[in-house]
């Protein structure tokens, strides 16, 4: 017999509610309720500060969770607390066995397939994202790097990105070479930046999360970190591109340790810590804050409350 969860949803994205009942509605009886037990909130709103229940924090964002607001949390960074569980964008998504290399490509071939140099898809590039534009810069004018988002376009067009999987990642197959940049550094950031070249064999240029090496296999994509400025690793680029042996090196490698998906996308290991969670008594955050009545009060006077 299934055991009753008693949980809800405020200030939280359709699509991560979705994934959270997809994991847990095969391994507990979930009620939806309007006082739950359990409360899963994210960053795009404050409706949260009217529960005060166990919550649980959760985004797609680089954020490390607020202990001062929630009580556990599942987070895109390593966040070195027992109380959060690791959940990344790629793993988030899945589609681990497309970067399983049971049998390696041919690099002779597959280079036939892509007769374009290097892509990059970015929607801006203001100043938080100066080490993207900056390289850009740097390897577009020893040759031409294709941009075809929102910033920095170059194409002619624009890529459209409501089905990433059939239009980033299609566009993505026909080159060599990825600028995958992050748009900031954090320990355990790593985006489907990282993840969307590998899927079609395209060679990722990558910088961002430090620890980018534990979770991915250094020898499949380029790793900015290696080398001492932006000259130097645009004039890698350029010499894996002129290099076949060196290409087909990065191309055939898997892009796991061992060709085995990291624990990322073990979702056994998050289900553990579902049930850790549950199973564990707690007086909330919420409830141990002197001042959460008053902040309850007033928030109460531009929403409803619970069960109202």
């Amino acid at each position: 017999m299934k055991r009753k969860i008693s949980l809800n949803f405020t200030d939280f994205p359709e699509a991560s509610r979705a994934f959270f009942m997809n994991l847990l509605q095969p391994h507990y009886e979930i009620v939806l309720a309007d006082t739950p037990d359990f409360l899963f909130y994210s960053h795009i709103g404050h409706r949260h500060r009217l529960y005060n229940c166990v919550k649980i924090f959760h985004t797609q964002e680089k954020y490390l969770p607020d202990w001062g607001e929630c009580d556990y949390a599942v987070v895109s960074v390593l966040a070195d607390d027992p109380r959060a569980a690791y959940l990344p964008i790629y793993a988030f998504d899945g589609m681990a066995e497309k970067l399983i290399r049971s049998t390696p490509p041919d690099p002779v071939a597959l280079r036939a397939q892509k007769p374009h140099f290097c892509g990059l898809v970015c929607a801006y590039a203001d100043s938080s994202v100066r080490r993207r534009v900056r390289f850009f810069q740097e390897l577009n004018r020893h040759r031409k790097v294709d941009s075809s988002g929102g910033a920095l376009n170059n194409v002619g067009f624009r890529l459209g990105m409501a089905d990433r999987y059939g239009t980033k990642v299609r566009w993505l197959q026909h080159y060599r070479f990825n600028l995958a940049f992050e748009n900031a550094r954090r320990e355990g950031w790593t985006t489907e930046k990282l993840v969307d070249p590998l899927h079609v064999n395209t060679i990722p240029v990558y910088w961002g999360d430090p620890r980018v090496g534990e979770y991915f296999n250094p020898e499949s994509f380029i790793c900015a970190d290696d080398f001492s400025s932006d000259r130097e690793l645009a004039e890698y680029v350029l010499h894996v591109d002129e290099t076949p042996e060196l290409y087909a090196r990065y191309v055939r490698a898997s892009p796991f340790h061992e060709n085995r998906p990291n624990p990322a996308y073990d979702r056994d290991r998050l289900l553990v810590f579902f049930d850790h969670l549950f199973s564990t008594p707690l007086k909330p955050v919420a409830q141990r804050r002197w001042f959460f009545g008053l902040t309850k009060w007033r928030l109460a006077k531009r929403n409803k409350l619970p069960g109202e």
